[in-house]
């Protein structure tokens, strides 16, 4: 199974809030796939494909994971990889805490190694084909600064994904709440 670890946007509010930034981002550009509500997460690792035995192992680590509640504060729109080829549209978070769980997540899963550092982002939208670009950049420029507030981190989650030909669905294997 395709695994990953994250934290998932449940507030509704919120994820209005982040809907309608991605609408305006998007504009009328059709080769842009907005993320679905229910698909709303910040990943703390991807793991990849794993098997029962390695899934039991991990659920076992992250167990011991024994962090507080906390929150983080949803700011600023970019891109992955860059303003010239943008493939990625996302909203970043601000938090010493979220640093420390993503840390804490790669230390009690250390046997999947990953070689990507750790960027706190909220992926909104994918990019296929867009037909004005200069325009799309401006757009994201506009909102490079967005303060969309705070969300509390009160749990984080061991997800599947499976990727089927309308898009990823992701389904919790686990949950683990935070003191």
């Amino acid at each position: 199974m395709r695994t990953f670890v994250s934290i998932n946007i449940e507030d509704r509010e919120l994820i209005k809030k982040i809907k309608d930034v991605a609408h305006e981002v998007r504009n009328d550009e059709y080769g842009i796939n907005l993320t679905k509500d229910e698909n709303l997460h910040f990943t703390l690792k991807f793991l990849g494909e794993i098997n029962e035995k390695e899934k039991e192992e991990i659920i076992n680590n992250l167990s011991k994971i024994s962090l507080k509640s906390f929150s983080i504060r949803l700011k600023g729109l970019g891109v992955f990889p860059d303003l010239n080829y943008i493939r990625i549209i996302w909203i970043g978070a601000e938090s010493q805490e979220l640093m420390q769980l993503a840390e804490e997540v790669d230390k009690n899963t250390i046997k999947i190694k990953s070689n990507e550092k750790f960027v706190p982002h909220l992926t909104i939208a994918r990019v296929k084909a867009v037909r004005d670009k200069e325009g799309l950049r401006e757009r994201i420029i506009k909102f490079s600064k967005i303060d969309l507030g705070s969300y509390i981190v009160d749990k984080f989650y061991l997800m599947e994904s499976k990727l089927l030909p309308e898009g990823p669905i992701y389904e919790p294997l686990k949950v683990f709440n935070l003191v």
